[in-house]
């Protein structure tokens, strides 16, 4: 039976050498020094972060017996701080740097439409000054959700005097300034035009950049255009602002039509034209007949392509124009790229190699066999596996 005293008589030597090790005297316990605190010098954790950190650890230690939801408040903050990062990474939109040209201090961009602005999809928008041996230019970088609002936003800022530039994406430029629509950015430079590694670097620092195709539906519009009078229009917003004589009601716009618009002018007068893109051909065939009815206004339909002329000088003008309007779909077929196991020589090749392969297999493995039967002799077995039952019925009747 477990005697309880004898177990204590057995324990108290060593808590008394414990304590008494404790208590003689000059003996010292070992002290711990205090770290000195310093402030993160990570650039990638903000100041703030820390402070939160460093608070939460200290609240767990001091109340490591209490149930863990009253750390919930410190872990929320922990949270929202958190996922308040990308957004404190992501708010310079513009690089510091661009090759020798060093950024100035930036500000943000208020547009004066902001209904405008916003049907055009505009998330963020920056300008910074950059200057490097003496000289200085502007950059203005705008941040839309896709690449039909950067777009749109090009043709509503390009200078009357710009002409088309090769670059990324699309890009207009005069004497002295650079307007450049790359995937869902527009960027604005004023009294520079950058070179194409300067411009690569701008683009590649962007953040959120998102590379999507440019629209195709300026392409039909018909020779002749006036330099300056594209617009581009997504909703009711920009179909109000540039053709006011169109009601959205009668685009239907909850079809999500897009218009490409331009002015061309004859020895009488200027005539607009819009070209209305639908995501189908009945969609367009539906609403045909409302643009028809508008005062003043001839109306075509080609494909998907709803092509309307206004304040045409005459009906043999409007027609003139509409007549150039010619929807032709594309359909892109994937290429067949020839493989080896296309050809027929390479499988009867393959076949022949699998033969071989097989014989040979064959071979090693009969060998294999052999080498260690004669192995198994040569070491004295018995040899009974190999012995034969014969019946010897020939001289029998």
């Amino acid at each position: 039976m477990f005697d309880v005293k004898r177990a204590r008589r057995i324990g108290t030597p060593d808590f008394a050498s414990r304590e008494g090790s404790e208590a003689t005297p000059g003996l010292k316990r070992p002290t711990k020094q205090a770290p000195q605190r310093t402030r993160s010098t990570d650039p990638g954790v903000p100041f703030f972060l820390t402070g939160i950190i460093r608070d939460m650890i200290r609240g767990m230690r001091a109340r490591k017996n209490e149930p863990m939801l009253s750390l919930l408040p410190m872990l929320s903050v922990l949270m929202f701080a958190l996922l308040a990062l990308p957004s404190l990474a992501e708010s310079a939109i513009l690089p510091d740097t661009i090759g020798v040209w060093l950024k100035g201090p930036a500000a943000d961009i208020v547009p004066s439409d902001q209904k405008l602005w916003r049907e055009f999809g505009l998330q963020a928008a920056e300008t910074a000054p950059y200057a490097a041996n003496g000289r200085k230019y502007t950059i203005s970088a705008y941040r839309f959700a896709d690449a039909t609002g950067a777009f749109a936003a090009l043709e509503l800022i390009r200078p009357p005097d710009s002409h088309p530039v090769v670059v990324s994406g699309t890009g207009v430029a005069n004497a002295s300034d650079e307007l450049v629509a790359v995937g869902n950015y527009l960027f604005v430079f004023k009294g520079y035009q950058p070179k194409p590694e300067e411009l690569n670097h701008v683009v590649g620092t962007a953040p959120r950049y998102s590379q999507s195709p440019l629209p195709t539906l300026p392409k039909y519009l018909p020779p002749g255009v006036l330099p300056g009078s594209e617009r581009y229009i997504t909703g009711p917003e920009s179909l109000a602002k540039f053709a006011p004589a169109i009601s959205p009601s009668v685009a239907a716009f909850h079809f999500s039509p897009e218009a490409a618009l331009a002015r061309y002018r004859n020895s009488r007068t200027e005539t607009t034209l819009l070209l209305f893109s639908y995501p189908t051909m009945e969609m367009a065939r539906d609403r045909l007949p409302a643009f028809q009815q508008l005062p003043g206004a001839l109306a075509r339909r080609s494909g998907p392509l709803v092509a309307v002329a206004l304040n045409a000088a005459s009906p043999d003008d409007a027609e003139r124009l509409l007549s150039q309007v010619r929807y032709q779909a594309e359909v892109t077929v994937p290429e067949h790229v020839p493989t080896p196991k296309d050809n027929p020589a390479n499988l009867f090749l393959n076949i022949i190699i699998l033969c071989g392969i097989l014989i040979g297999f064959c071979l090693v493995s009969g060998l294999v066999v052999g080498i260690l039967r004669l192995t198994l002799r040569r070491a004295g077995a018995s040899g009974d596996g190999d012995a034969m039952i014969s019946l010897h019925l020939s001289g029998r009747p």
